[in-house]
């Protein structure tokens, strides 16, 4: 009878140890799913701030990029007599108050996007000033090395391109520049017949009477 008092107790120890074992492990299961998935958040967080990173640092680089090619572009006026001693002046002055503005768009540590497209329209602006100013009467005047070495810009656009001008002004500017580009290629090829060859030459030197003359 002890015995078998015994067997019981010793039968339903071992069934407890077995139920509590059994429910550690599912909490044990639980509690590694939990942690996974909250891994997995914290990884896809990560991975987010890192591409907003990363396009951060892309917006910033482009526009570190655009300053130290104009400053090359000043310094290649420079050497070759396009830029007289006032106007280089003028340019490495305007370069200046971009990088201070730079800088002081990134005390806070980060450059958002508006500051970013700020800074971008002023690079936009001294770009036009370095093109006028190399490309002006004053100084050697730069070709307009894309149309021709015999082609010259007018004073009447540099003028305006280093004066105020208005953004619907620069923007149909750079709108015309970019469509006879897209003439001068298509009149390179072959492939047109007499009819447009001559429709487009037509629009080329229309384009080019307006802005440009040829020496």
């Amino acid at each position: 009878m002890k015995m078998q008092r015994l067997v019981m107790i010793l039968t339903a120890a071992i069934f407890v140890a077995g139920i509590s074992s059994f429910a550690e492990d599912n909490g044990n299961n639980g509690t590694k799913k939990v942690r996974k998935h909250r891994e997995q958040i914290q990884k896809n967080q990560e991975a987010r701030k890192k591409n907003e990173d990363a396009a951060e640092n892309k917006g910033e680089n482009r526009v570190d990029k655009r300053q130290s090619n104009q400053e090359k572009r000043i310094q290649q006026g420079i050497k070759k007599g396009y830029l007289t001693d006032s106007e280089v002046a003028t340019l490495t002055t305007q370069q200046q108050k971009i990088a201070d503005l730079e800088t002081s768009f990134k005390a806070d540590g980060k450059l958002t996007k508006d500051e970013r497209k700020q800074l971008q329209q002023e690079l936009n602006t001294a770009s036009a000033n370095i093109w006028a100013e190399k490309h002006d009467t004053e100084g050697n005047q730069m070709p307009t090395y894309r149309f021709g070495k015999n082609v010259f810009a007018k004073d009447s656009i540099t003028s305006q391109l280093s004066g105020d001008m208005t953004g619907a002004d620069a923007k149909k500017i750079a709108g015309d520049f970019r469509q006879m580009m897209s003439i001068k290629k298509k009149l390179s090829t072959g492939d047109l017949s007499d009819e447009e060859r001559t429709k487009l030459q037509s629009q080329y030197d229309d384009f080019l009477n307006t802005y440009f003359e040829t020496r």
